[in-house]
């Protein structure tokens, strides 16, 4: 599953938002790309039995959301 996906998946609800950011911002996919990355790799530690890697990219994860929502919230003017 692709980074857009991945986060139409995640906040469906925002689906318009997110493919328009994604059409026209460069910076924007590319943090559709770590975020995908991020959760492969925690994927990948969890199957491995490595807790500890898991929970290391599970936090990865959830920063990349957090920048993803603060770029969704900005590209339609919400606090």
């Amino acid at each position: 599953m692709s980074g857009l996906n991945l986060l139409v998946a995640r906040w469906p609800y925002r689906e318009l938002s997110i493919r328009r950011l994604f059409t026209r911002n460069a910076d924007f996919r590319a943090l559709c790309e770590d975020y995908e990355e991020a959760l492969r790799a925690m994927r990948h530690w969890q199957d491995a039995g490595s807790e500890p890697k898991a929970e290391e990219f599970r936090n990865l994860a959830t920063e990349i959301e957090t920048e993803i929502v603060r770029m969704l919230d900005l590209s339609t003017g919400s606090p």
